[in-house]
């Protein structure tokens, strides 16, 4: 990065979040990096719920400029797009609307980029201001992460140019555009760089039993991931399992499937799922709720299942590495 402080464009997607934007733009309007050196771009994906009249409330007297747009897109990877294509900086930050950006998140940030790096990383933590729910939706990336998500990211501008961005096989899909983003940062000879000082804080918002069970189906994406990015298999458990909970969940299966020629003693295959279960991260302190959402745990972990097995199925076998479980 050049002895100059670069310009920062920095890009949030939105719909339907008015209030969520607001808590977000104050954020970005509260910086440490030079007011001068940065703008803002939000990119509405089509909702009728004031966010314009609050964006251009908040513009008139900002100190960077906030710059918005309104289009129908399918999803935020075609409105980032949009926003990058917008774009005056050599550094793109991507953030989104339900995050909230710590004072020094692009000093940060920018800060993370060496002579070879194409995109940094920051840190996203649940928003300790927020309440912890038994169903809930938040993000929580406290270290590198394989996947690349795009609520905390910054790319060189010229790296993402490169690759021509959000765009390919994923650029209009809901989930793993912004992994495919970053592989193909990376296979263009470009390094990924981490600033866990550059932190946001992502909200953590109530979901209906029945979105929070469905939201796992986004993951049918992933075998489709994997087989065009076969190095992910590195960030899988045994390098086919999403991850132990999924692993743990296929054995009570093989259990389940032996019911039949073991009897009821087959069921006993579950414990390990529900022992995973149990051992989340310790953000849920309260034992009821902590058994709950292990019972809980069950049929969403039969959504996942359901969902890396159509993935599989569809873009995966044994030849072309894409099975994932």
């Amino acid at each position: 990065m050049p002895d100059r402080l670069p310009f920062v464009s920095v890009i949030v997607p939105t719909h339907n979040r008015r209030d969520s934007l607001v808590t977000c733009l104050n954020g970005l309007l509260a910086q440490d990096y030079p007011p001068d050196r940065y703008e803002i771009h939000v990119v509405h994906n089509w909702s009728d719920d004031g966010t314009d009249a609050a964006v251009a409330a908040i513009a008139q007297t900002a100190p960077v400029p906030i710059h918005y747009a309104r289009r129908n897109g399918r999803g935020p990877a075609p409105s980032r797009q949009f926003g990058a294509q917008a774009a005056i900086g050599s550094v793109l930050a991507f953030i989104d609307d339900d995050c909230v950006p710590l004072p020094g998140w692009i000093t940060s940030g920018v800060a993370g980029f060496g002579p070879s790096t194409g995109f940094v990383q920051g840190a996203t933590y649940p928003n300790p201001a927020h309440q912890r729910r038994i169903f809930e939706k938040t993000v929580h990336i406290p270290a590198p992460s394989p996947w690349f998500e795009t609520c905390n990211i910054f790319y060189l501008s010229e790296a993402f140019e490169a690759v021509q961005g959000f765009t390919g096989p994923f650029g209009d899909l809901f989930y793993g555009e912004d992994t495919d983003l970053g592989r193909r940062v990376l296979a263009a000879g470009y390094d990924a760089g981490f600033a866990p000082d550059a932190v946001v804080y992502h909200d953590i918002t109530a979901q209906s039993v029945r979105r929070w069970l469905m939201e796992c189906w986004h993951l049918r994406n992933i075998p489709m991931l994997v087989r065009r990015w076969p190095g992910l298999r590195d960030a899988l458990f045994l390098g086919v399992f999403l991850n132990r909970q999924t692993a743990a969940f296929d054995l009570g299966v093989l259990g389940l499937l032996s019911v039949p020629l073991v009897g009821s003693s087959g069921l006993l295959a579950f414990v390990p799922f529900f022992f995973v279960r149990m051992l989340e991260p310790g953000r849920y302190r309260n034992p009821i709720v902590v058994a709950l959402r292990a019972a809980f745990g069950l049929p969403r972990s039969a959504v996942t299942f359901a969902a890396l097995v159509t993935g599989s199925v569809r873009h995966g076998s044994p030849r072309e590495g894409g099975i994932v479980l």
